[in-house]
């Protein structure tokens, strides 16, 4: 074989790791279409979806918007890890479902603020949610992930990669429901509480879910938020 069909080779025949850096590259080639077309949305909804005057920064709208997109940005990374190097088909498919659902979330959710005039602020104490959530000792919101366990995760594989995704993860979405519970009850502007309803439904079923595969690892659950 000549030098140039060898180089074709290895071209048409890439490596693990050459394989592995180019769905990282078609990931974040994703990722970015994702939040560009849920931005859109975002603005088009904040734009010609409100019946009312634009939300006031201290209402239940904006609060659930920021502190939710940056709840939302912890499970990314998260999923994103679990996605990259778990052995398991099903513990990637459903890191990379919650990935790309919040993901798109976030999107929305930052078309909201920018037609709102508005930059996430996530320093509130969860005061939106009328003092049923709150902002615990550590500065995290409900269900969020110390930075401990955060790292932990990151440094994990194997099987125990998948019990700890998915304990940090149902944490996680018992968290996150709480909050789009209250805003899908609470916000004043309904596209605001359908996806906040949308989020809730979806999560709690993932939930469910998650607990299973838990199950199914000889894993239990953590003790849900405060």
């Amino acid at each position: 074989m000549t030098a140039q069909t060898d180089a074709l080779a290895d071209v048409a025949e890439p490596g693990p790791a050459s394989s592995s850096r180019l769905k990282v590259v078609l990931w974040g080639v994703i990722a970015f279409a994702l939040v560009v077309a849920a931005v859109a949305v975002g603005h088009v909804w904040g734009s010609h979806g409100s019946t009312t005057s634009t939300p006031s920064a201290s209402s239940v709208d904006v609060g659930f918007a920021s502190d939710m997109s940056t709840h939302h940005q912890q499970a990314v990374t998260m999923a994103s890890y679990a996605r990259d190097h778990s052995d398991s088909a099903d513990i990637r498919t459903l890191a990379y479902d919650i990935e790309s659902s919040q993901t798109f979330q976030m999107g929305q959710m930052q078309g909201w603020l920018d037609d709102w005039g508005l930059i996430r602020n996530s320093n509130t104490g969860m005061a939106w949610m009328g003092g049923q959530a709150h902002v615990g000792a550590d500065g995290l919101m409900p269900g969020m992930a110390t930075p401990a366990q955060l790292n932990t995760l990151l440094a994990s594989h194997g099987k125990a990669l998948d019990v700890l995704f998915l304990q940090l993860m149902i944490h996680h979405h018992q968290g996150g429901v709480q909050m789009a519970h209250y805003a899908a009850l609470h916000a004043s502007e309904p596209y605001v509480r359908d996806l906040a309803q949308s989020m809730y439904v979806a999560q709690s079923g993932e939930i469910v879910q998650m607990e299973s595969m838990l199950r199914q690892l000889g894993g239990t659950p953590l003790p849900p938020p405060a």
